[in-house]
């Protein structure tokens, strides 16, 4: 009976730290998209490492696990636009931490400019209250 139960044990201990081994470490990033209206009818592409991670419209953010280490986000905007992404911005994650990345847009004459900018959780919990999480993020160029 001892023999059995030190088995168990030993197979229950073997499968833990085979579990602990196989889990990945990541961050969290935030994409935040509350972009008043200029804009608000296309959709936003969202790039991490110039990889398509999200489309999203306004008023809505994603959530996205990523391995730490620094990292680039930019945005390009749908519908007329002539299709280059924004400046990337550099984030660095860490493991277990989040990082808040929204999208700021300004007007300059008839040219709307939109650009990524890193900001604190105090600043995104507001913008979180008012907006939908996108769970099913388009990545399908």
């Amino acid at each position: 009976m001892k023999t059995i139960k030190f088995f168990a044990f030993l197979t229950f201990m073997l499968a833990v730290s085979f579990k602990g081994f196989s889990q990945t470490k990541t961050g969290q990033v935030y994409l935040i998209r509350v972009t008043g209206y200029a804009g608000s009818a296309v959709n936003y592409r969202f790039y991490v490492d110039d990889k398509l991670v999200c489309k999203m419209k306004n008023k809505t953010f994603s959530i996205h696990d990523i391995a730490p280490g620094q990292h680039t986000v930019s945005v390009v905007s749908g519908g007329l636009s002539n299709g280059k992404k924004s400046a990337p911005l550099t984030i660095t994650v860490e493991e277990g931490k989040v990082n808040y990345v929204s999208v700021v847009s300004t007007e300059a004459g008839y040219v709307n400019k939109i650009t990524c900018q890193e900001i604190t959780q105090n600043s995104a919990d507001p913008l979180l209250a008012k907006v939908k999480q996108k769970k099913d993020c388009e990545t399908a160029e």
